[in-house]
């Protein structure tokens, strides 16, 4: 009888501490979870909306104005607007795809570009399994004395979680699988290095069609736009 009560007595702290540790993983699991689903306040993606055309800021203003001043072979200003931009990003006839996006065993989809001074957020719905979290890339770009650009990635957060090191090792993977479907140009090399390391590059750009190149001299990130200067690269 005594030893029952001995054995009684020592089961106890040990289902005591069971309990607690499972009482303490839920906590910890739900408060991950809250943290996961948790929707940035700046995150408004905008609606596609049906229309027969393209998006007249895209042919408008976008198109034309580097065109012409292509043409022209003179420095020109670009201004970027947000509004209009997340119209273009949403818009299957301005893309020549729609959304949702399959990545690398993911659906991407409702993309959105917020403006700020000096910083930039890309956003975007990541369901992966069934379970949506928006994902938020932080950019602060900025061009150095040597005329370098650097993307300047401050962090990745997925709801209010930040996974900078996770979203670099998926976004290596997702890279790797994408570029050997199209050709291997210096810019997009630079591109991949800026993404995944932060490495600065020179920022000379291809035009489509074309065998002249433009340079990105000056890019300031200001309320709800940015004013980005180009040159020929020569």
């Amino acid at each position: 009888m005594q030893d029952q009560k001995r054995a009684r007595k020592r089961t106890r702290p040990l289902l005591r501490a069971l309990c607690i540790g499972i009482i303490l993983f839920a906590l910890v699991a739900v408060i991950v979870v809250y943290l996961f689903t948790q929707v940035p306040r700046h995150y408004h993606p905008l609606a596609p909306v049906a229309k027969e055309e393209v998006n007249p800021y895209l042919t408008h203003y976008l198109a034309p104005n580097f065109h012409n001043n292509i043409q022209l072979d003179q420095p020109f200003e670009v201004i970027v607007l947000q509004r209009e931009l997340n119209e273009i990003i949403v818009d299957e006839r301005s893309l020549g795809w729609s959304w949702p996006v399959y990545l690398d065993g993911v659906n991407v989809s409702a993309p959105s570009v917020v403006f700020v001074p000096k910083t930039i957020y890309l956003m975007a719905t990541v369901d992966y399994a069934g379970f949506p979290v928006v994902v938020t890339f932080v950019v602060s770009p900025k061009l150095g004395p040597n005329g370098l650009l650097s993307l300047n990635l401050q962090k990745v957060k997925a709801g209010a979680i930040g996974i900078t090191p996770l979203a670099r090792f998926i976004g290596q993977r997702i890279i790797a699988a994408q570029i050997p479907q199209v050709e291997r140009n210096q810019w997009l090399k630079d591109l991949e290095g800026a993404l995944l390391r932060n490495d600065p590059f020179d920022p000379v750009f291809p035009i489509y069609q074309s065998d002249k190149a433009i340079r990105l001299t000056a890019v300031d990130v200001t309320h709800r736009k940015v004013v980005l200067n180009f040159a020929p690269a020569h």
